[in-house]
């Protein structure tokens, strides 16, 4: 698993349609890399219904210059949910009873895929080394299993043969772009895996590259000039940074999340 994981934690509370009795809360933990991230604090506010982050406030530290997938999921397409840094840090303080979840409402989201093929592609052997990266991914997801998670979705590894940064260092972008669907062929197979190896979980796979390849093939639709230009405002082009996506792709790749899982964390 890749060096450095970030996440954070944060809980929201239900929404109900006028005069509709409200469903339960529900909790949304996730771990991820620097595109998952919003720069919570454990030991600083913690989430509540009224400040589904805690610390920092909506949107967040992001690398996206707003709100990114999750602060989506969490606003515009929330049903109800919570986040968290690290699995250590989860069974410290979130897996220990008494807590506000249990294995039907606690949904576990995880996307680190990219700094795993960003940093390796161009290694040999990756067949081999992407089965010992799975397996390492797996171990952690059994973690979580093992206290009383049932329900995961996982996003795949991003187009990176799409970022600006690869396409205009000279990266061998064929190359690069079969590293990313060796890494998810080996990251679907081994859910598959997991799903049938056990007796009760639900596993969803969220393919990342239709955010994508919406955005790059439309991207006057979401107010950019061109597929490659970026921008610290966010929004007037795709990308963020030469790595990151602004906020047009990570609202795409929330709405995807939250059409894959569905409710009742989500609607789409």
């Amino acid at each position: 698993m890749a060096a450095g994981l970030l996440a954070i934690i944060t809980v929201l509370g239900f929404i109900a349609a006028p005069g509709a009795l409200a469903d339960p809360t529900c909790h949304f933990v996730t771990f991820g890399s620097s595109t998952t991230q919003t720069g919570f604090k454990s030991n600083l506010t913690w989430p509540s219904a009224s400040n589904p982050l805690g610390n920092p406030s909506l949107p967040g530290w992001t690398t996206s210059g707003g709100l990114n997938w999750l602060g989506f999921d969490i606003t515009e397409f929330n049903r109800s949910a919570t986040f968290v840094d690290q699995v250590d840090d989860f069974e410290v303080n979130l897996a220990k009873k008494p807590t506000p979840w249990n294995s039907r409402n606690l949904l576990i989201g995880i996307w680190i895929a990219n700094n795993d093929v960003g940093g390796s592609w161009n290694e040999p052997d990756l067949p081999e080394f992407y089965e010992q990266v799975s397996a390492k991914y797996f171990e952690q997801v059994q973690r979580l299993y093992n206290l009383g998670a049932r329900q995961f979705v996982l996003l795949t590894c991003a187009p990176q043969e799409t970022t600006p940064l690869m396409r205009t260092n000279g990266a061998d972008l064929t190359k690069l772009a079969a590293a990313v669907e060796l890494y998810n062929d080996v990251m679907a197979r081994n859910l598959q895996v997991f799903k049938k190896t056990h007796r009760d979980p639900k596993g969803w796979l969220v393919h990342t590259a239709n955010a994508y390849h919406e955005a790059m093939d439309h991207p006057e639709k979401y107010g950019a000039p061109d597929d490659i230009c970026e921008n610290l405002d966010s929004v007037s082009c795709l990308w963020w940074n030469n790595y990151h996506p602004g906020v047009a792709i990570h609202r795409l790749l929330g709405a995807g999340v939250a059409k894959v899982v569905g409710r009742p964390w989500f609607h789409t």
